[in-house]
């Protein structure tokens, strides 16, 4: 909920960013802030699951929760690009690396007739953080300002991680000697056409989040409300879309579901979003991009 979750909002600040505190700098530089957050949390759960593996989960998980709270409270000092590009963005996304990959990995090791359910709705949380830290943000900028906005958020995640990082057991421990990358996998030519997929699948995940908001405004001249509204409808229906394929995927098989919500992904987007500038499209591409993004993280 809040790792991915507070990830998913970042259009809200994006929006404010674009419109009120740095109106001169470019989108894509702005956009620079939550591209390093969920990098440096992806990246850095290469890392963080070989840790969280070999020491105590809950004690990594406590220590990745005082990290965000302290990057969002620190984030909430900054006054440039840069600044919230090293605070919101890198440390940030290197304490969320932590509860980012126990919570997706963890349920997994306590079930096996339904793994993909368990592990559905455990994702399905950070489209439930994206619905409510989506409105909380912007509340909070329009009635608190940014910098107080950061600071709540920040010390939301860093007490609730820690809250629940006590539960937050492995079951199964790997051998003492396994190596941090298992480089044998990339001689499998189904495995890299698999990964491959994968990238550019994932790669296109946050664009239409951090985007929706700005662009409702901008283009078509809807209140800043409005926009962050939108990303609230979309990450709900990502809530769905996660929930619908952990229910049925252990049935029909996850590549097949994998490769059906791609395509509704790239078709939301190059079919019911490129050619149009409408608010009835804009709903159609929430619903179906929404649904289709929230089952590929599920699956």
């Amino acid at each position: 909920m809040l790792s991915i979750g507070i990830n998913d909002a970042y259009g809200v600040f994006q929006q404010h960013y674009q419109l009120n505190e740095f109106p001169d700098v470019s989108t894509s530089l702005i956009s620079w802030i939550g591209t390093v957050q969920f990098l440096v949390m992806t990246l850095g759960g290469v890392f963080s699951g070989f840790l969280c593996e070999h020491f105590d989960t809950r004690l990594l998980n406590s220590i990745g929760a005082l990290i965000m709270g302290a990057a969002f409270i620190g984030g909430s000092y900054c006054t440039t690009v840069t600044g919230l590009m090293v605070t919101q963005g890198f440390l940030y996304g290197l304490g969320a690396a932590f509860p980012f990959v126990a919570a997706t990995s963890t349920p997994a090791q306590w079930f096996t007739k339904r793994r993909g359910l368990a592990t559905g709705i455990a994702l399905a949380g950070s489209g439930v953080g994206g619905m409510w830290m989506t409105s909380a943000t912007q509340t909070m900028i329009e009635n608190l300002g940014r910098p107080w906005a950061m600071r709540v958020t920040g010390i939301v995640s860093m007490c609730v991680v820690l809250a629940v990082s006590p539960w937050m057991r492995v079951r199964l421990l790997p051998n003492k000697n396994e190596q941090v990358i298992d480089w044998t996998l990339l001689k499998n030519p189904v495995f890299i056409m698999y990964l491959c997929a994968l990238v550019f699948a994932i790669a296109a995940y946050f664009g239409p989040f951090f985007q929706v908001p700005s662009y409702s405004v901008v283009v078509l001249h809807q209140s800043q409300n409005w926009g962050s509204n939108m990303d609230t409808l979309m990450n709900g229906l990502s809530v769905v879309g996660r929930l619908a394929v952990g229910l049925v995927v252990d049935f029909v098989g996850p590549l097949n579901l994998m490769i059906l919500n791609t395509i509704l992904a790239a078709i939301s987007l190059l079919v019911f979003w490129l050619p149009f500038q409408s608010v009835a499209m804009l709903y159609v591409v929430d619903l179906t991009f929404g649904f289709a993004i929230g089952g590929i993280v599920s699956v």
